[in-house]
């Protein structure tokens, strides 16, 4: 099941897509997913908590809500190998959670920032079935990764 996407981003701004308005950062739910939480052990994943996420993001659904989801990286994130395990890990979570219209995206950790193909591959693979999602990262993260004149990137100012 595809959803369609509900935002896109312009201009480092994020827009809904049904009436054009703008919609600040500020007014998404942030929920934070630890790594560790979601994947208690390589390629393992903990069902129990994506279910209960799920049912949360549904009550957003119901509600009107819209959330974006704060990946928190509590694990080592340096080799090849340990990335692909994070990627597979929050792919594994967007599948959990596939038919969630309240999430408008994820926020780049900041971990990932310094590798362009890192966050490309992560944002490919998540694609292939979840186009929907935008991607959020902090103004100055993004300035320093190289990333500030990405159109899919909205300025956070949070962080």
């Amino acid at each position: 099941m595809k959803l369609e996407a509900v935002f896109t981003i312009e201009n480092n701004k994020l827009i809904k897509i049904a009436d054009n308005s703008e919609v600040a950062f500020a007014s998404l739910i942030q929920e934070t997913i630890k790594w560790s939480t979601v994947e208690i052990e390589d390629e393992s994943y903990n069902e129990e908590y994506l279910a209960d996420l799920r049912n949360k993001l549904k009550a957003y659904d119901d509600q009107g809500k819209f959330a974006v989801l704060i990946p928190d990286v509590d694990k080592p994130l340096e080799t090849a190998e340990q990335k692909e395990l994070f990627i597979n890990a929050f792919n594994h979570t967007a599948r959990r959670i596939k038919d969630c219209v309240s999430v408008a995206g994820f926020v780049l950790p900041q971990p990932m920032l310094g590798d362009a193909a890192f966050i490309q591959d992560f944002m490919d693979t998540l694609a292939i079935k979840h186009a929907q999602y935008v991607y959020f990262v902090n103004k100055a993260d993004a300035e320093n990764a190289g990333l500030s004149s990405q159109s899919f990137f909205v300025n956070l100012g949070l962080f």
